[in-house]
C-alpha cells in the first residue's frame, strides 16, 4: 500500500446518504450586520424511481455487511465482520451458543460506541481462556475489541506506543499464555518496505510489542512482504505469508514461513522444499494444525496443468520448520482460477474451502480424512449460481466446521455462513438484523454543463449522476454495474458544447477496465467502450485504474495508473480527439515489455514506474497541451507534459520544500499564466499527519518552484477551483476521524489564506470536508460532506467568492 494514499481514503470511503440539513451564511456578509438569505443545504438522495441498472442488478438494501473471521470456544462460536451503513463502518459481531445452529447479533457497549471512529471493522478473531479478541483496522491505526463471553463486546483501550499509527495488524491466535498478534509497520527497515511486528498478551488487555527482526522474523529476500496467518499448537507457533520480489526472473512470488518452539520468544525461518520452493509464483492462503502437524493451503500450479491457478496442500511437520507439497487435490483444481480460502480439522476430516471465478464467484467446500480422499461437499443451492459466494474463514466445532463469508445474491453484499456436518454442507440462517442498514451516497464532482448543474458520484456503490432542478437533485443511475462487476466513478468534466463526460473503473471478476459515460446535450447518459479501456494487461489480474480527466483543444485525456497483473504498477493515460476513438498514451524511450513472457508492462519510458507504484493523479488542459501530476513511483512529486495528449515526456521532478521527506501532487490549476500544483507531504518516513503544500511554474510546467508550506499541521487539499482573480483549494484540516472542512484562496499560487465558510455541518465530531465547487450566479456553489459518529451525508452550500 502506498502510504501517501492513506489520507485520501477519508474522502471516498463509506461516505453516504445523509438526512440532516442546516442553513449557512457567508462570514464576509455577516460582518455587514444585515440578515442574508442563502441557499439551504440540499442532501443528495438515491434515485426515486426504478432504474434500468437496478433491474439488471437488484440493489438489495444497498448496504454491505460481511463476515471476515470466526472463532470458537467449545459450543460458543463468534463471527466478526463489518456493517457498512449510513456513512459509517462498524464492527459486526454474531454469536452462537449452540455450535452455529442459531445466531444473535451482539453490540458494543455505549462507551465503546462513543470512542469508535467512523471507519472501523474486525478482520480476524481468536478464542482463548480469557475470552475472545478481535483485531481490525480503522482509517488511522489498528483497533482491537474484546469479550469475555462472546456476547458483550468492548473496544479495547490501546497504548498508542504499543499499537502505533504506522502499524497494521494481520492475524491473531490463542497461545497457552494468552494471545499473539502478527502485523507490519509501514516504516521500511532492512530492505523491507513493511517489516514485521509481533505483539503478545496474557489477557487480551495489556500488550507487549516487539520488532519482528529482533525475534528472527525477517523475510528470506528483499521485497514486499504480506502476512496471512498465525497458528499455535502448545509452544509451537507458525506464521505464514508471502514475499513479492518483482523483477526476479527466477521467482517473484514465494512462500514464507517462520516457526517458534518457545512460545514466541524467538522465531526462525522455515525451509520450503521441492519444486514449489522455486515455482514462478505461489501465494499463501490458509494455515491450520491437525493430526499432529501444521498444514497450509496455497495457490499455485496444482492439479490442473492448463495454466490456471489451483489449490495445493503443504505440510510443515509438528513444529512447522520444514514445508513441502503434500497433495495437489483434484477438487481444488479446475480450468478456472481456484483460490483457496480456509482450512480446518474437525474430528477425522480435513475441511477446506476454495473459490473459482467464472463470471461469478462460486464456493467449493471439500472434506475428507486425507488429501487423496477429499470430496466436494458443497451446497449447490447456496454456494453456486447467481451472484458471488465468498468464504473468508472457518473454525472447527467438535466434528463440525463453520465457514463464514458473504454473498451478494440480493444485489448487496450480505453476511453468509455455512456448516459442514455429517459429510454435508448446509447454509446457516442468520438474523435479519445482521444485514440491514441505510443506503450510502457520495458526490465526487459538481460541474456546469451549459445551463445545467450536474453532480456525479455513487449511491450504494452504483455510479450515479444528479441534475439540480428547482433546489432539488434528481438522481440517475448510470449503467455498467452487474453481477460480478463493481463500478466506481472517480472524475468528470464538461465539454464546450454542453456535454458531460464521467469516468471511473470497473472491477471485474478478474482484472479491471476503464469506464466512460457521456451525457448529451439533451440530458441522456450513455456508456461508451473501447478496447483501450483494458489494454496491456496480459495477466487477468491487471488493468487500468483511471484517476482524472481533462478536455481541451487537444482532445480528451484520462490519466491514472495500470497494473500489469504481475506486481508492476505504471502510470497510464489514454487520449481521444472527440470521445469516440481512444488510443493509449506513451512517450519517451521505448523499453522492453519485461523479462517474463506473460508480462505486458508499458513500453513507455516516460510512464514506467521508477521503483514502486507510479500514478498520474491529476491532469490539466492548457490550450492544446496537457499537464499531468502525480508520483513516478518513489513517493516524490512530479509532472508530465504532453503537446497533444497522447505523447508524454519524462517526469519532471518538483522540488521538495525544506525539511520534507516525501510528497505527491494531488491537483493542478492555473491562475493567469502561472500553473499551480498542490499536494500532501510528510516530514519523515514515520510521519502520518503531514500537511499540504504548493508549487508554481511560469514556463508551462517545464520547471517548478516550491512554495512555503501552506498547512503545517495535519490536513489535506485535494481539489483546485478556478475563481475570479485566483484559485480555491478544497479539503479539510485534521486527521483520522477528526476532520473539519477547510478551504484556501490564492492569487498567485504562492501565498494562501483560509476561506471562511459558515455552516453548522462543517465542523465538529467526526469527518467533515469539501469535495468540489463551481462558480455559479456570482457565488461559490460547493459540495461537502459531514460524517459524525452517527452518520451524515453529502450536501450543497453556497459561499461568497473570495478575493
Amino acid at each position: 500500500m502506498k502510504r501517501l494514499g492513506l489520507r485520501v481514503i477519508t474522502i471516498g470511503l463509506l461516505l453516504a446518504l445523509g438526512l440532516a440539513t442546516g442553513a449557512c451564511k457567508s462570514a464576509d456578509r455577516e460582518d455587514t450586520g444585515r440578515e442574508i438569505t442563502v441557499a439551504r443545504p440540499v442532501d443528495f438522495a438515491a434515485p426515486s424511481t426504478r432504474q434500468e441498472a437496478d433491474r439488471v442488478h437488484p440493489p438489495g438494501d444497498r448496504t454491505p455487511q460481511a463476515l471476515q473471521a470466526v472463532g470458537a470456544r467449545g459450543e460458543l462460536v463468534v463471527a466478526a465482520g463489518f456493517d457498512q451503513s449510513s456513512n459509517v463502518s462498524r464492527p459486526l459481531f454474531l454469536s452462537s451458543d449452540d455450535g452455529g445452529s442459531t445466531w444473535v447479533r451482539r453490540e458494543l457497549d455505549e462507551e465503546s460506541v462513543q470512542r469508535s471512529g467512523t471507519i472501523e471493522y474486525p478482520t480476524d478473531i481468536a478464542a482463548g481462556p480469557a475470552g475472545f479478541v478481535a483485531i481490525g483496522t480503522s482509517n488511522s491505526r489498528p483497533v482491537l475489541w474484546r469479550s469475555s463471553d462472546g456476547h458483550s463486546w468492548e473496544r479495547s483501550h490501546l497504548d498508542e506506543k504499543v499499537f502505533t499509527a504506522n502499524d497494521s495488524v494481520s492475524a491473531i491466535t490463542a497461545i497457552p499464555t494468552g494471545f499473539a498478534i502478527v502485523g507490519q509497520s509501514n516504516i521500511a527497515a532492512g530492505g523491507n518496505r513493511f517489516p514485521i511486528v509481533y505483539w503478545q498478551s496474557s489477557d487480551g488487555v495489556s500488550w507487549q510489542r516487539a520488532v519482528g527482526a529482533e525475534l528472527g522474523l525477517k523475510p528470506t529476500a528483499n521485497g514486499e512482504l504480506s502476512l496471512t496467518a498465525i497458528v499455535a499448537s502448545g509452544d509451537n507457533i507458525v506464521i505464514s505469508g508471502g514475499l513479492s520480489t518483482p523483477g526476479n526472473a527466477k521467482q517473484d512470488e514465494r512462500l514464507q514461513y517462520w516457526y517458534s518452539t518457545d512460545a514466541g520468544k524467538s522465531f526462525r525461518p522455515s525451509v520450503v522444499r521441492g519444486e514449489i520452493a522455486a515455482d514462478y509464483r505461489v501465494f499463501n492462503a490458509a494455515l491450520a494444525f491437525g493430526d499432529g502437524k501444521f498444514v497450509a493451503l496455497a495457490q499455485g500450479g496444482g492439479y490442473d496443468e492448463d495454466g490456471s491457478w489451483d489449490g495445493v496442500v503443504l505440510e510443515g511437520g509438528a513444529a512447522g520448520s520444514s514445508w513441502q507439497v503434500a497433495a495437489e487435490p483434484r477438487v481444488t483444481g479446475s480450468t478456472y482460477d481456484d483460490e483457496p480460502k480456509s482450512l480446518a480439522k474437525a474430528g477425522k476430516d480435513w475441511v477446506l474451502s476454495s473459490q473459482t471465478t467464472a463470471g461469478t464467484v462460486e464456493l467449493m467446500v471439500a472434506a475428507g480424512p486425507g488429501w487423496s480422499r477429499l470430496a466436494d461437499r458443497s451446497d449447490g443451492a447456496s454456494q453456486r449460481g447467481r451472484g458471488d459466494q465468498i468464504a473468508t474463514d472457518s473454525v472447527a466445532v467438535g466434528n463440525d466446521v463453520v465457514v463464514v463469508g458473504s454473498n451478494n445474491r440480493s444485489g448487496t453484499t450480505e453476511p453468509a455462513a455455512w456448516r459442514y456436518h455429517d459429510r454435508a454442507v448446509t447454509r446457516i440462517a442468520l438474523p435479519a438484523e445482521a444485514s440491514a442498514g441505510r443506503a450510502s451516497s457520495s458526490v465526487t464532482t459538481v460541474l456546469a454543463a451549459g445551463k445545467d448543474v450536474i453532480a456525479v458520484g455513487s449511491v450504494a456503490d452504483a455510479p450515479t449522476a444528479w441534475q439540480q432542478l428547482g433546489g432539488k437533485w434528481r438522481a440517475t443511475t448510470l449503467s455498467g454495474r452487474s453481477d460480478g462487476v463493481n463500478v466506481s466513478l472517480t472524475d468528470a468534466t464538461s465539454t464546450a458544447d454542453g456535454r458531460v463526460v464521467a469516468m471511473g473503473e470497473k472491477s471485474l471478476p478478474i482484472g479491471s477496465r476503464a469506464a466512460v459515460w457521456i451525457r448529451d446535450r439533451n440530458g441522456r447518459w450513455a456508456e461508451t467502450d473501447s478496447p483501450v479501456f483494458g489494454v496491456n494487461a496480459n495477466s487477468p489480474y491487471g488493468g487500468p485504474s483511471p484517476k482524472a480527466i481533462a478536455i481541451g483543444a487537444g482532445g480528451w485525456v484520462v490519466v491514472g495508473q495500470r497494473s500489469d497483473g504481475d506486481s508492476h504498477v505504471d502510470a497510464w493515460t489514454m487520449h481521444s480527439a472527440d470521445g469516440k476513438a481512444w488510443t493509449e498514451g506513451g512517450g519517451g524511450r521505448v523499453l522492453p515489455a519485461g523479462p517474463e513472457s506473460d508480462s505486458r508492462r508499458t513500453t513507455s519510458g516516460s510512464l514506467r514506474t521508477v521503483q514502486g507504484e507510479a500514478e498520474m493523479s491529476t491532469v490539466l488542459a492548457v490550450g492544446s497541451r496537457f499537464v499531468a501530476g502525480g508520483d513516478p513511483g518513489d513517493q516524490s512529486p512530479a509532472a508530465w507534459l504532453s503537446p497533444n495528449g497522447s505523447s508524454w515526456g519524462a517526469p519532471i521532478r518538483l522540488p521538495l520544500p525544506k525539511k520534507v521527506y516525501s510528497a505527491n501532487v494531488s491537483a493542478l490549476g492555473r491562475t493567469g499564466n502561472t500553473l499551480v500544483a498542490i499536494g500532501d507531504y510528510y516530514r519523515t518516513a514515520a510521519d502520518t499527519e503531514g500537511g499540504w503544500t504548493s508549487w508554481t511554474s511560469r514556463n508551462g510546467g517545464a520547471s517548478w518552484t516550491a512554495g512555503p508550506i501552506v498547512l503545517s499541521g495535519p490536513g489535506y487539499a485535494h481539489t483546485l477551483v478556478n475563481v475570479p482573480n485566483g484559485l480555491v483549494a478544497l479539503g479539510y484540516e485534521g486527521s483520522g476521524d477528526q476532520l473539519d472542512a477547510a478551504a484556501w484562496f490564492t492569487r498567485d499560487g504562492v501565498s494562501w489564506k483560509p476561506v471562511v465558510v459558515d455552516g453548522a455541518r462543517l465542523k465538529g465530531p467526526g469527518r467533515q470536508g469539501f469535495t468540489s465547487a463551481i462558480v455559479r450566479d456570482g457565488m461559490l456553489l460547493m459540495t461537502a460532506f459531514d460524517i459524525p459518529p452517527s452518520g451524515g451525508g453529502y450536501y450543497t452550500l453556497t459561499a461568497d467568492l473570495p478575493g
